[in-house]
């Protein structure tokens, strides 16, 4: 009878220690390697001038810069949540680090390992822009110089930043906090005196999204390009996203991207499948449409210890990508409905992921 107590706190201790790492400990399994041949993944596979932006596969980075997130980083207070609990972070705050951060590198990686659509999340806090996630992960402008040093040197290659969420004291950004942003975002310049704005050639008032042609957004390839959305709807530079729950038919702008809510696996890409299923029989078209392709990392239920055992968001992010990935077939089939393909750890090398994403788009680009 002893034995059995001794064994069964012995198997108590070690959950218990397992509960302190996971809660406390903010390392993940991954890696800050990442591949650097994809920086023309477009214009070396593009030949057709006058296919439609919409119409173009790409690799897509969700919460694309939150690689700076560490256990000393700073709760976004604009945003609030469950990170602005003080016993949430004296509990938990490794494990709600862990499954905060979803990429690993910064904007100049990723752009060479091919990621061309960035989500991007902003906030204000004291008249400084921070990428967020929960937590602050670096300054905005840290980022924005590495994509206009990129854009600088790669003419034909256009990428895609969408600001999701952009937090202010006040709340979700208005009018004028975009203004002000546009206003930001172009003082940040490169060496050669270039700012993002720089590279933007479409006015959103007038160019409707459907009609950008790969020959418009690149400037017949002699240029790289740049098309933004945001949660505005009277600004020449951006293209009006919505978070239409419903995804009707009639009540969306520009962007279809549907977040699968759930951190399983198997329901994934159960998930995707049934979207892809909806695509083929209501026209999309004529808008952006992103395969969001990674799991969520909280559900406030029973799931929530599934999000635990699974110990981060990139640790997770490694099977599901290879799940996604792996049947080549269904994989290019997707991306004529949603050729946009967003995931977590988009930099990743396990399984070969990245470099079978990159080539698949590349092919499937080649062919429009």
């Amino acid at each position: 009878m002893k034995k059995i107590r001794k064994f069964i706190g012995f198997i108590l201790l070690l959950v218990l220690i397992y509960l302190i790492i996971t809660l406390q400990v903010p390392i993940t399994f991954t890696s800050k390697k990442a591949n650097d041949s994809y920086d023309f993944v477009l214009s070396d596979s593009i030949t057709n001038m006058d296919a439609r932006v919409v119409d173009i596969a790409m690799l897509g980075s969700h919460d694309a810069f939150s690689d700076g997130i560490t256990y000393n980083s700073k709760a976004n207070t604009n945003e609030g949540g469950i990170v602005t609990s003080k016993i949430v972070g004296i509990l938990a705050k490794g494990l709600i680090v862990k499954m905060s951060k979803a990429q690993t590198v910064g904007a100049k990686a990723q752009l060479y390992a091919g990621v061309r659509y960035f989500d991007v999340r902003l906030t204000k806090i004291d008249n400084t822009y921070y990428t967020c996630h929960g937590y602050l992960s670096n300054t905005f402008d840290s980022y924005l110089k590495e994509v206009v040093e990129f854009l600088d040197s790669h003419p034909g290659e256009f990428i895609i930043f969408d600001i999701q969420h952009f937090y202010t004291e006040d709340g979700t950004a208005k009018k004028e906090d975009f203004e002000e942003l546009v206003t930001f975002m172009d003082s940040i310049k490169s060496d050669n005196g270039n700012s993002i704005i720089d590279y933007i050639y479409y006015d959103s008032m007038v160019n409707e999204i459907s009609t950008l042609t790969y020959k418009d957004v690149t400037n017949n390839k002699a240029k790289a390009g740049v098309i933004m959305l945001g949660k505005v709807s009277d600004n020449s530079l951006f293209y009006l996203r919505d978070d239409d729950a419903t995804y009707s038919n009639e009540n969306y702008h520009n962007i279809r991207s549907l977040w699968h809510q759930t951190n399983s696996t198997d329901d994934l890409v159960s998930g995707i499948k049934d979207e892809y299923e909806y695509l083929k029989t209501h026209d999309y078209s004529n808008v952006l449409r992103v395969n969001q392709a990674q799991r969520t990392a909280f559900i406030m239920n029973m799931t929530l210890v599934k999000s635990i055992l699974s110990w981060s968001l990139l640790d997770m992010s490694k099977s599901t990508n290879k799940a996604i990935i792996g049947d080549e077939e269904m994989f290019k089939e997707y991306l004529t409905m949603m050729p946009i393909y967003m995931v977590d750890y988009a930099t990743s090398n396990k399984e070969s992921f990245n470099k079978l994403a990159n080539t698949y788009i590349s092919e499937y680009n080649s062919g429009l």
